[in-house]
């Protein structure tokens, strides 16, 4: 049974002719109750753009303009914005990639932390400190009680993402959405993070949406892949059949742009061109003007995706 289940999600933006121009064109997958889902893909694919309307965060003048979101059985693109309000932070929480700009560099963390518990819970201004307390405690902030007093800018960049993190499992959600949490990151504490996400699933048992243009990074922590390429889903599948045997050319070529940590060291693959323009989509294929293996379908139809429910794939000739 899925915990959440997005189907046919499609996001827009208004046009100056007052048409509708799609960044999000159709995605579909789900995610069960404790499942970890990596999706990657170039910047401007429409990753953090379908996790925004999921959550009901698209800033004017994006909008969703179709599909269904569901979540306890109700479309969360369709229920009241009172409802929504007690989805976030309780159900579902969003960590973001720049813990400078998502703190209130004016209130303290312990402020900011115990404001989103109380906002979901009955507790007294004390419990609320406990429980944001315990919180920062978890995600390995030490003197944790006395911390709750400090200000984002005494934290670094590291101790202000785990912060982030806190706020969002203080209220012991069932899904975290970690959209590209590492990128300010260096990459020690890169791998602090991710370690750290990893073991929150595994003591807290949510799930997890792992956002990510690295491949090779979301491959550590999550259970599948599913990977995104103008606007659309192209491929996915497990982890380990996506990182052995990756059958989009996308794929396989964003694979080979990541330095591998093991083996010999050879030259890396850059992916000529540039991701499509918003409103200048391909009609066929979105891929097919970078693709190695365009045909002539390839640009004219976009293929379907196919094969099993666990493993599919959107390609003309897939490898």
């Amino acid at each position: 049974m899925s915990l959440l289940s997005i189907e046919g999600l499609r996001v827009g933006f208004r046009g100056a002719n007052g048409g509708v121009i799609e960044a999000v064109r159709g995605v579909d997958f789900a995610i069960a109750p404790g499942e970890a889902v990596g999706i990657v893909g170039e910047s401007g694919s429409g990753k953090s753009l379908s996790m925004l309307a999921v959550m009901r965060l698209l800033a004017s003048p994006a909008r969703a303009t179709g599909g269904r979101v569901i979540f306890d059985g109700a479309d969360l693109l369709q229920v009241g914005e009172a409802r929504m309000r007690a989805v976030r932070g309780r159900d579902i929480a969003m960590v973001f990639q720049d813990p400078q700009s998502s703190l209130n560099p004016a209130l303290t963390i312990g402020r900011q932390i115990t404001d989103v518990v109380r906002a979901h819970q009955q507790v007294s201004a004390g419990q609320a400190r406990r429980i944001a307390a315990e919180a920062l405690e978890r995600v390995g902030i030490r003197d944790a009680a006395r911390r709750l007093d400090a200000y984002p800018h005494e934290f670094s960049g590291g101790m202000r993402q785990r912060a982030l993190i806190a706020m969002a499992i203080a209220c012991q959600p069932r899904l975290l959405i970690a959209d590209e949490p590492t990128t300010a990151l260096d990459v020690t504490v890169q791998a602090q993070i991710v370690d750290l996400i990893a073991e929150l699933r595994r003591d807290l048992g949510i799930a997890v949406i792992f956002i990510s243009h690295n491949l090779q990074l979301v491959s550590e922590i999550v259970d599948r892949v599913v990977v995104m390429y103008g606007g659309k889903v192209v491929e996915d599948g497990p982890v380990e059949a996506i990182e052995l045997a990756p059958r989009h050319p996308y794929t396989r070529l964003l694979r080979a742009c990541v330095p591998s940590l093991v083996g010999p060291v050879g030259p890396l693959v850059a992916i000529e061109g540039a991701p499509p323009r918003l409103g200048r989509m391909p009609a066929g294929c979105p891929f097919s003007p970078r693709c190695p293996r365009a045909v002539e379908p390839c640009a004219s139809e976009m293929p379907e995706m196919v094969g099993e429910a666990s493993r599919r794939v959107a390609c003309w000739r897939p490898q």
